[in-house]
Formats: structure tokens, C-alpha cells, sequence
């Protein structure tokens, strides 16, 4: 698939400032292809009221604006996992965006996961990893992190009201500033 949309789209968003949800999907390794790679992407596919759009890397110019990555990473080697995942959150990290949080299907162990606790746990880029064997579970962790994004969105938008507010009330108080100079000259 390259853009799958069917049924009544989700949105996201304020009243006023609402969009359709928008998942890019990320092959990461194309030539890569087995039964878990098909499931995970028929699970995509279901998923109709949510836009999908497949992107060729993350600096794919379909990339923005992405609500939520979905990265199939299968052949991705579980002693070289931690590697590629912080090599992710570095481009991630690295756009003038806000992050984009990210389902990634991954065939690790345990062991695996919780080597990853530490980095997890002290990254400010959020993502879950799902086991092919655990993919009906993926609606719920895409309602998730969707929720996560659009939570990051309110709290831009809330920082950029305290900003122009601090803003007004700056020029506020040189307003006061100039009437009570004006004053203090007019009586002299």
C-alpha cells in the first residue's frame, strides 16, 4: 500500500484546529519480507479510518505532518537493536518538529527489552515496540501514542499562549512604565 484511506477518518486536535490522523509507515528494510511483516502490515491495512501513508526513510518530504511512525524492524539484529533505535531517535530528534512517537515491530526477547529500560526510560521521544506474535494489541498502543502526540501538540500550543501573554504584559508594563514618566516630567 502507499496511501490507505477507507471510512470515516479519525481526527485530532482542537475544535477549532482539527485534522485527519496521519500514520507514516516505514518499511526500514524492504528486500525483508516474511509472514510477520505481512501480518503487521493486513493489521495496518484494517486500520482504514486512520490515513496511512508509506514514506521511503524519515526524511521522506510525506513524512510531515506524521502523527504517529509506524517501522517495521524485523531484520533488525537484537545485538544491534539499542544501536539502530538510538540512530531513530537522533533523525527523530533532530527535526524542527515536535517528535513524533513511533510503533515499531520488532522479534526481540525479553532480555532485549529490558536492556532498553534505561534508554527508554531517560529518552524524551516516546515509542512502543510490538512483538509479531502481540499485534492485535496494535489499536490500542496507535490510540496511545496518538494520544501522546496530540497531548505534546496542547502543550505547544499552551506554551505558545504563556509566551504571547508574557509578551502583552511586557509591553503592558512599559505602557505603565512611559504613562508614569510622562507624569512625574508633566508635574516637575
Amino acid at each position: 500500500f502507499d496511501t490507505i484511506s477507507r471510512g470515516q477518518a479519525m481526527e485530532i486536535g482542537t475544535e477549532n484546529n482539527k485534522r485527519n490522523i496521519r500514520i507514516c509507515y516505514w518499511d526500514s528494510e524492504k528486500r525483508y519480507f516474511g509472514a510477520h511483516k505481512a501480518a503487521f502490515e493486513n493489521q495496518m491495512q484494517i486500520l482504514g479510518e486512520i490515513q496511512t501513508v508509506k514514506i521511503s526513510s524519515l526524511e521522506d518530504p510525506k513524512f510531515f505532518p506524521c502523527d504517529l511512525l509506524v517501522v517495521s524492524a524485523e531484520h533488525v539484529p537484537e545485538d544491534e537493536f539499542l544501536k539502530w533505535l538510538t540512530g531513530i531517535e537522533t533523525r527523530i530528534m533532530s527535526q524542527d518538529k515536535i517528535w513524533t512517537p513511533a510503533l515499531i515491530l520488532a522479534d526481540i526477547e525479553f532480555s532485549t527489552l529490558h536492556q532498553l529500560l534505561p534508554f527508554a526510560s531517560k529518552s524524551n521521544w516516546y515509542f512502543d515496540i510490538v512483538h509479531p506474535q502481540h499485534l492485535l494489541s496494535m489499536p490500542i498502543r496507535i490510540a496511545n501514542l496518538l494520544r501522546i502526540h496530540d497531548h505534546l501538540h496542547e502543550l505547544k500550543r499552551y506554551d505558545d499562549k504563556l509566551n504571547a501573554m508574557q509578551n502583552k504584559i511586557v509591553e503592558i508594563e512599559n505602557l505603565m512604565r512611559s504613562i508614569t514618566d510622562s507624569s512625574k516630567k508633566d508635574i516637575s
